[in-house]
């Protein structure tokens, strides 16, 4: 085999180095050979790339390598770590296998290895298995130090030997040396720790010892325990690439001086320095009980761990984070620590000496393995993959040393940071303004800085301070502190969030919940809410209106995902980086139509996610709704701008003086999209807004200026007045900058006037922080907008007009918890009280006030103005909790479109809670048309809806718009509000009216809507039947349908014939219950008995219709006897079961016990009536009850609490 091998034809250096690819020559390697191809590790690839990692290509024949291993660093690679081999034709750093010091300067034949190119010209080789060319003619067992030539020693002086355990080794380091007469140099050194034995044999003070006598025959059974430092300086500092090779075995040094070594600070320490003479001896065997193979996963000193074997499976951030195992991360944050160019993804390393730490991060698990100036790193087996040598940094920057400073968990912390940012930013900042320089801090430092803790910081020593004084130090010093949030890109942030939410669709366990309306099922979304506190994570990036659903969105540049900002300041810029530290990520969907989806295999919050720069895909056919709802200006929250732009101080600049016209924000028209298809926001497109100049300017003046003759400018607009009212104004637009001047507000002679806004593509931003209803300033101009509104009622906001905020109070000057105001306007209390009547005067001639107590205002439109036929009535304003949001034309359930999916146009019923009465709203808008987060759970002012003259239908226009004022956040407060609402689900009606008897209506007109408080009394006629397939969309609550149902009501003045559909028939049955979401741990036992009685009933109903068909109840007897002579009959030619019978008897006499209803009808008129009579013929019944006859088009249940109070309302109003 050897003669086979040998008769091979070699491979020249240059010929790989011009080759310039990665390869390998080790598939040749006879079998059992001890060093054999290693097999890939199993590295963890990211979601978006899961292919398998590419191995080396494998040379076409064998081809050995001849050459030379010496220890001289050529002036191309700074790695002190190096050895490097040469041949005839080039010279490159090598790694090598087996290492033995027997071939230093020796040519050996290279029969097995790795290439890997490094840019620009250069490569790497790692030598796996090799043999000496040819036995030299000259005997050595040593090297000198210095020269780094051989020797020949057989006997050695006892006082200069050092023998022992090699425990570890420091960095080369550059340090100061005094000379007698020279003065100060510099020279390179390193430090190495050896454990030496304090047997008599070593302790012998004879002046010469035989080799043999210390580490042969004669030398056995040593114990290393006494720590010796041993430092190499000058020439001797080449060897560092042999020592950190031989870390964890014995070696044996003569000629070593001992001298007292300055550390600094007034410390010093004896240590053994090397020579002229100092000479390093081949290794022989030795025995000794040391422990030094033992001690593996001990800890030799104060936090301190000896060793770790492991695969390495990734590296992130250059190199300055190492991952063994998927499971540990090894960070070589140091600058000054030399690892070998082998340490790649794929090879098999053994770590000795390092910190170990527990980060308790929140967001995920991991092990940190924190290294110090006595870490080393020895690759065992070379990586068989394509992956990139290990490259030393040589970067000073300020943000390294600031990394350096710090504890390792912080370490960690900080270079999420850098990623993140990196990943953040990337096309908005330079490298220099994320990262810094040498001279200048980067937006990474100044955000460290002001989130760390001082405890997190220690103070460096230096190379030779730390290596001699490691536990003195406070080097891996566990400290207790509450860890920084961490900055999450904002793709991580959604696909750790679908993941959360189909993790929990999976515990739901199909329980899903659902309303009927209109004789159909609808399933409602679940909501599932994450805070930020319980994820410690903080958001980071720009706010802009997305042009494809032309929604606010939070976006970085590889993200974005929508946003709710109810205090959203209207002074906010695109340009701005903003932090939002307290927020809550709200999650819906329809459970039903997601159970198809499946778990990530791993967490996008993970380390290795964090660090690697890829997208996670989003899921195909999945629909959940994400965004994050927060507020800018909350007291008790760290959100801020982290990097305002300059637009910040020409606000506050702007405002510092001059006159400011005052505007009403009346109604904002929605952003319309011209063709299905195209963007909803484009370059061409604009939003209006509709508003009122009001009569009131606000002067700000300096002391020494006139207040009115300073801005009287009458060739442009009036601006002469006849009151004066003096004020404090308090100027807040700037975040950590506020200005209080005095000035007056001044009431003009002119007119208020409507106008209308157009916000083109650019004052997007300005449009989106208006709020129907809020008060506004302007700077006076004569080309501003009050000055353009006087030539017409429409004019145009660019980028550069301001509309600033303003709140007026009766308080002095000072700290305010009001949100989303820019300015505030401090007057006097009689002052506020005059300036509040002259406001409400104005209101009341151009705005009709709010009737009844559910703040309801409305104006006439006017009927047949577009020549077509269009729906008339009035158009109101309905502010309220909504409830449930359904498809109406069909069963699909209701879902915001993705923003990159063409906006689909339904018919979508809409369920608003209005004091404790449900309102449906129908819309037929596209989907883009809902602001971000609507849907239960909300509480929204729908603005402009249109209440039609005939049927009291509410409706949405495209000139409505829905404001959004709070969400739910809190699961106990949602739980409460359902339960008061659980009985009401179907009522629909805005009648809040009092109460008439049954008595009186026949005094009134059919199709007029009244309220009753009523009971069921019995029932007149009940026909059910299955539902059909096409409409089963649940299986508990659309089985049964009631195409007639007839019921017998009294209040007490008299009775009436109440007919009902069929979702109004199982609410008076008490066979439909409203599903809610979750429930309180209190309320929970009693809810859950409740709904299994309701779905008992509907799947015993269910049952009996499968069996019989059609089931018709008639009551033959006495209108006022509940079930004694009812008649069941079935369709089928068996006869009903008696125990059947008895249920369905069972179910009406439940109805008739139930509780008062509060019913919604009107009078069924001579068409419905006739129509009524038909289908009783057909069942052999006639219509001769001497009742008045109702359609019941609302029931709930009626709570007597809140009638009793309106009622004492009422009578308190009438005194």
């Amino acid at each position: 085999m050897e003669e086979q091998e040998t008769s091979l034809n070699p491979i020249s250096l240059s010929d790989l180095l011009h080759r310039s690819r990665p390869l390998t020559a080790a598939t040749f390697l006879p079998t059992g050979h001890p060093n054999p191809r290693p097999k890939p590790p199993p590295a963890t690839p990211p979601p978006s790339t899961p292919q398998t990692p590419k191995i080396l290509k494998p040379f076409t024949h064998p081809s050995p390598l001849i050459g030379t291993l010496t220890l001289t660093t050529p002036p191309s690679c700074s790695n002190s770590s190096c050895l490097h081999f040469s041949d005839h034709s080039a010279t490159v750093c090598c790694d090598i296998l087996d290492f033995n010091l027997r071939i230093i300067g020796q040519t050996i034949r290279v029969l097995a290895w790795n290439f890997i190119p490094v840019k620009p010209h250069g490569g790497y080789l790692e030598i796996i298995r090799w043999s000496l060319e040819q036995i030299g003619t000259t005997k050595f067992n040593a090297f000198y130090l210095n020269s780094v030539l051989p020797t020949y020693e057989e006997s050695i002086i006892p006082r200069c030997l050092v023998y022992g355990f090699l425990e570890s080794v420091s960095p080369v380091t550059n340090v100061p040396c005094t000379a007698n007469k020279t003065g100060t140099k510099n020279l390179n050194g390193f430090l190495a720790e050896v454990t030496v034995c304090e047997c008599e044999l070593c302790s012998s003070r004879d002046r010469v010892m035989s080799l043999d006598d210390l580490i042969g025959k004669h030398g056995k059974d040593h114990v290393f325990m006494k720590s010796k430092i041993l430092y190499f300086c000058g020439s001797a500092s080449v060897w560092y690439s042999v020592m950190s090779r031989l870390v964890g075995g014995t070696v044996l040094i003569s000629g070593m001086k001992k001298k007292m070594v300055f550390l600094g600070e007034g410390k010093s320490l004896m240590m053994y320095v090397s020579t002229e003479k100092a000479v390093i001896h081949i290794p022989m065997s030795v025995t000794c009980k040391n422990g030094g193979n033992g001690r593996n996963d001990t800890v030799r000193e104060k936090g301190m761990f000896s060793v770790y074997t492991g695969s390495v499976t990734a590296m992130y951030m250059q190199g300055m984070v190492v991952e063994l195992d998927q499971k540990v991360l090894l960070l070589l944050t140091d600058n000054q620590l030399s690892m070998p160019h082998s340490l790649r993804i794929g090879a098999i390393v053994t770590v000795r000496n390092f910190h170990i730490e527990d980060p308790k991060f929140s967001w995920t698990k991991v092990t940190i393995f924190g290294s110090c100036y006595k870490t080393s790193v020895r690759v065992n087996v070379f990586s068989p993959i394509e992956s990139g040598c290990y490259q030393v940094l040589q970067s000073r920057s300020l943000l390294r040393k600031f990394i350096e400073s710090l504890q390792f968990s912080a370490r960690l912390w900080v270079l999420l940071v850098v990623s993140s940012f990196r990943k953040k930013f990337a096309g908005v900042l330079s490298e220099i303004e994320i990262l810094g320089s040498k001279h200048m801090e980067g937006l990474v430092q100044k955000y460290s800085s002001s989130s760390l803790p001082l405890s997190v910081f220690r103070f460096r020593h230096g190379v030779l301070s730390e290596y001699c004084l490691h536990d003195l130090c406070g080097c891996g010093k566990e400290i207790d502190y509450s860890h920084p949030k961490l900055v999450v890109p904002i793709s991580n942030l959604i696909a750790k969030c679908e993941d959360m939410y189909i993790k929990s669709l999976y515990e739901m366990n199909r329980q899903y919940s659902s309303i009927v309306c209109g004789g159909k099922s609808h399933d409602q979304p679940f909501r599932k809410i994450l805070k930020s506190d319980d994820m410690n994570i903080v958001l980071l990036g720009n706010l802009r209106v997305s042009e494809h659903s032309g929604k606010l969105q939070l976006n970085d540049a590889i993200g974005s995902i929508d946003v709710v900002i109810p205090d959203l300041p209207s002074v906010w810029s695109v340009k701005d980086i903003y932090e939002i530290n307290e927020f809550d990520v709200v999650m819906e969907g329809f459970p039903r139509n997601l159970e198809h989806l499946e778990l990530l295999d791993n967490d996008p919050l993970a380390c290795g996610n964090i660090f690697n720069h890829f997208h996670f895909p989003r899921r195909k056919n999945i629909n959940i709704n994400i965004y994050i709802h927060c507020y800018m200006k909350d007291a008790k929250s760290r959100n801020r701008i982290l990097r305002p732009s300059v637009d910040m101080e020409e606000n506050l600049t702007e405002l510092e003086s001059g006159l400011f016209h005052l505007l009403l924000l009346v109604h904002k028209f929605p952003v319309q999209q011209k063709f299905p298809g195209d963007f909803v926001v484009s370059n061409n497109s604009s939003v209006y807004a509709e508003a009122i100049i009001l009569p009131w300017n606000l002067a700000q003046h300096n002391e020494e200026i006139d207040l009115i003759d300073s801005y009287v400018d009458k060739n442009r607009c009036d601006l002469s007045c006849h009151c004066e009212i003096p004020c404090t104004i308090d100027c807040r637009v700037h975040c950590e900058k506020s200005t209080i001047n005095s000035g007056n507000l001044l009431n003009c002679t002119t007119a208020a006037k409507k106008v209308l806004l157009e916000f083109k593509f650019d004052s997007f931003s300005k449009f989106e922080s208006l709020r129907i209803g809020g008060y506004y300033l302007t700077k006076h101009h004569y080309k501003g907008l009050v000055c353009t509104a006087n030539r017409s009622d429409k004019v145009s906001v660019d980028s550069k007009s301001h509309l600033w905020n303003v709140s007026f109070s009766a308080d002095e000057a000072g700290p305010t918890t009001a949100r989303s105001v820019d300015i505030y306007l401090h007057l006097s209390p009689d002052h506020l009280s005059f300036f509040e009547v002259k406001l409400r005067e104005l209101k009341q001639d151009l705005i009709i006030q709010p009737i009844n107590s559910i703040k309801v205002t409305s104006a006439p439109t006017p009927s047949g103005a577009f020549g077509v036929n269009l729906p008339t009535g009035n158009l109101i304003s309905v502010q309220g909790r909504v409830m449930a949001v359904h498809r109406s034309d069909q069963i699909r359930p209701f879902t915001r479109a993705h923003p990159r999916i063409v906006p689909r146009v339904s018919s979508v019923c809409i369920h608003v809670l209005v004091d404790r009465n449900i309102v449906k709203i129908s819309s037929s808008l596209s989907e883009h048309s809902y602001p971000t987060g609507f849907g239960p759970g909300v509480k929204a002012n729908f603005h402009r809806v249109l209440l039609t003259n005939g049927g009291g239908v509410f409706k949405l226009t495209p000139a409505s718009f829905i404001e959004i004022d709070s969400i739910i956040i809190d699961d106990d407060q949602c739980s409460n509000e359902r339960d008061v609402t659980s009985v009401v689900g179907t009522t629909t009606s805005l009648l809040t009216g009092p109460a008439v008897l049954i008595s009186e209506m026949t005094h009134f007109s059919d199709r007029k809507k009244m309220r009753l408080h009523c009971k069921v009394v019995s029932v007149y006629i009940l026909v059910m039947e299955k539902t059909s397939e096409f409409l089963q969309s649940s299986k508990v609550n659309s089985c049964v349908n009631f195409p007639l149902a007839g019921f017998i009501m009294d209040d007490g003045s008299s009775s009436c014939c109440c007919w009902a559909d069929a979702e109004t028939a199982m609410t008076l049955l008490g066979s439909h219950k409203w599903s809610p979401h979750k429930r309180t741990k209190r309320s929970s036992y009693k809810s859950d008995k409740k709904l299994e009685a309701c779905g008992y009933s509907m799947s015993r109903m269910s049952d009996i219709l499968n069996q019989n068909g059609r089931v018709v109840i008639k009551n033959h007897g006495s209108v006022f006897d509940s079930c004694l002579d009812a008649a069941v009959s079935v369709d089928s030619d068996g006869a009903l079961k008696e125990s059947d019978e008895q249920f369905l008897k069972a179910l009406i006499l439940q109805a008739c016990c139930s509780n008062t209803w509060n019913v919604v009808g009107s009078v069924l008129d001579s068409e419905a009536l006739k129509q009524i009579e038909e289908q009783l013929q057909r069942l052999d019944m006639m219509m001769k009850l001497p009742f008045v006859n109702i359609w019941a088009s609302e029931v709930s249940h009626l709570d007597t609490l809140n009638e009793g109070r309106k009622l004492l309302q009422e009578l308190l109003e009438s005194e």
